[in-house]
């Protein structure tokens, strides 16, 4: 699976990401360290993060080797740094680094498995885990991650209309990966959503193709929130939308005066969706958490590898996941407006989101079964796994469901007709051998072809491809898939067809939209904009 920002920068004609990792991001993405009970994974992304997570570590000296002083510094020379962050972090254990790390604002989660979250007091006091029996034995099973609550309100009324969500302002004061994931499919479906951004920090989105992508479709403002004028336009905005979205840190919203009470006052059937971390309430609701750091706190991360490796982070998984869960949920408290009444306040936590997905490893500990990496094995197929292709970091994927698979698979690759006529287990017991002769038909062979020959067989293989090549895919582009833009850019489309005609516009630039917004919702005059611009009111 590759990420939007991957296939964005190969739709720009930007190539490939690299699948060998040369370094990894120290200081830019979330690194996991060794400690003297397992591991801990930090983030510390921006400048100040960086300068108090050397205050966690006692200020060494080497924080003073100009080689580290900012980001693209630590990537550069990432071995040399990782060496000097584990030394420290081997002399302690994971728990204390993390806290230490959080008291300092500074994001980290130790890495755990997924059953030590069954004794967590955060999910306790947020009812997460159920009770149910499972062949006679007791187990907690995971709910769903929307930490609903419910008022009554009015019901909505919405014009006939040609898209779902024609009708639907949304106020939209999200970022990064997962709030923008939601709003951008609830554009698509006809939503008038308004992005707000902060004139000096936007969205870090903006950095990267992500922007392009998650920004269609979208209005956008800027206000600088700590500007009481801009203020009263958040409110006053507000007041006239359906729904508020923002993935902030627990209590920031609040901070800017913008919170749920003050939404609610001067608009008690808003439907307000707020995501964070591990949720808005609990004992580690303030909590500082990334979609990638939860990756590593839940047990996924460490699960999705192979055995006897150090845990790596992987792709980002959980914010895009994250962000389709929130439209699901946002629509559906549109839905329940629309015939109940009911107004719905979702609490959504990623951790639990996480986990909700998890259900199998959570089960199998508790039923006394092993939980650990299998890598690309699995307990169902045989073979199944990754293969070196012919070519540069050319790869070939193939899972063996049943026998017929693997009567055809001895019919095509010469030298496992030796084997016989293995069942699933017996293949297992051979694994060795078959993996033997299945690498070296794979090597002397591309892996297209590979995969075409085992594919006329019925048998499941697919060649492992980058993003460019999903930009030229003749499957793709039959589905229309990819949307063309500016010409030569070609961006990534939505994972659903429709006869309906879902919008896609370009993504606005940096408060582009800011006075026709305010002009067109709250009838704001030249006037009173360009007062309110001389106050500050929009940076």
């Amino acid at each position: 699976m590759h990420g939007l920002r991957e296939l964005a920068q190969a739709g720009n004609g930007r190539g490939d990401t690299p699948r060998r990792r040369v370094a990894d991001g120290g200081g830019a993405t979330v690194t996991i360290l060794p400690t003297n009970d397992g591991h801990v994974a930090i983030s510390p992304r921006e400048p100040h993060q960086w300068v108090a997570w050397l205050e966690v570590m006692g200020n060494p000296a080497w924080g003073e080797d100009p080689r580290f002083a900012e980001q693209e510094g630590r990537v550069r020379h990432w071995d040399q740094l990782h060496g000097l962050l584990s030394d420290w972090s081997r002399t302690r254990d994971k728990e204390s680094i993390a806290a230490s790390a959080q008291a300092a604002h500074v994001p980290s989660f130790p890495l755990r498995t997924p059953t030590e979250h069954l004794h967590s007091k955060q999910l306790a006091q947020r009812g997460f885990f159920e009770s149910a029996s499972l062949d006679g034995v007791d187990v907690r099973l995971p709910s769903l991650p929307f930490g609903l609550t419910t008022q009554t309100g009015e019901l909505m009324h919405l014009p006939p209309a040609s898209l779902p969500l024609d009708g639907i302002r949304v106020l939209d004061f999200s970022w990064v990966i997962a709030g923008p994931t939601c709003t951008r499919y609830l554009a698509a479906m006809g939503a008038d959503v308004i992005k707000v951004e902060a004139p000096q920090r936007p969205d870090p989105g903006r950095a990267s193709e992500l922007h392009s992508v998650l920004g269609q479709t979208k209005r956008g403002i800027t206000l600088d929130l700590k500007q009481p004028p801009a203020v009263q336009i958040a409110l006053d905005l507000a007041a006239r939308s359906d729904i508020v979205i923002e993935n902030f840190a627990t209590g920031v919203m609040d901070r800017l005066g913008i919170g749920a009470d003050a939404l609610r006052q001067v608009n008690p059937n808003l439907i307000l969706v707020s995501a964070s971390g591990l949720g808005r309430t609990g004992p580690e609701a303030d909590r500082v958490a990334y979609g990638t750091l939860l990756q590593c706190y839940t047990g996924f991360a460490a699960l999705n590898g192979h055995p006897d490796t150090p845990p790596r982070v992987g792709m980002a998984w959980l914010d895009p996941m994250c962000g389709l869960m929130l439209a699901l949920i946002a629509t559906a408290a549109v839905y329940e407006r629309l015939t109940t009444g009911r107004i719905h306040r979702v609490d959504f936590s990623m951790v639990e989101a996480m986990l909700w997905t998890m259900s199998e490893p959570l089960i199998r500990a508790q039923l006394g079964l092993p939980v650990e990496a299998r890598g690309n094995a699995s307990e169902e197929y045989a073979p199944h796994g990754v293969y070196a292709a012919q070519g540069d970091d050319a790869w070939l994927s193939v899972a063996v469901r049943d026998d017929a698979d693997w009567a055809a698979l001895r019919e095509i690759v010469s030298g496992l007709d030796q084997l016989g006529p293995l069942d699933a287990v017996e293949r297992r017991e051979h694994t060795v051998k078959i993996e033997q002769v299945l690498g070296k038909w794979t090597r002397a062979r591309s892996p297209d072809k590979a995969a075409d020959a085992l594919q006329a067989r019925g048998v499941p293989a697919a060649a492992v491809v980058g993003a460019s090549s999903l930009v030229e895919d003749a499957h793709l582009a039959a589905r229309g898939f990819w949307q063309e833009s500016a010409g030569t850019t070609k961006l990534p489309g939505l994972p659903w067809q429709t006869t309906l005609p879902l919008r896609a516009t370009p993504a606005p630039s940096l408060g582009a939209d800011t006075d026709i917004v305010l002009a067109d919702v709250l009838g704001l005059d030249e006037n009173t904009l360009r007062r309110l611009r001389e106050a500050g009111a929009f940076g």
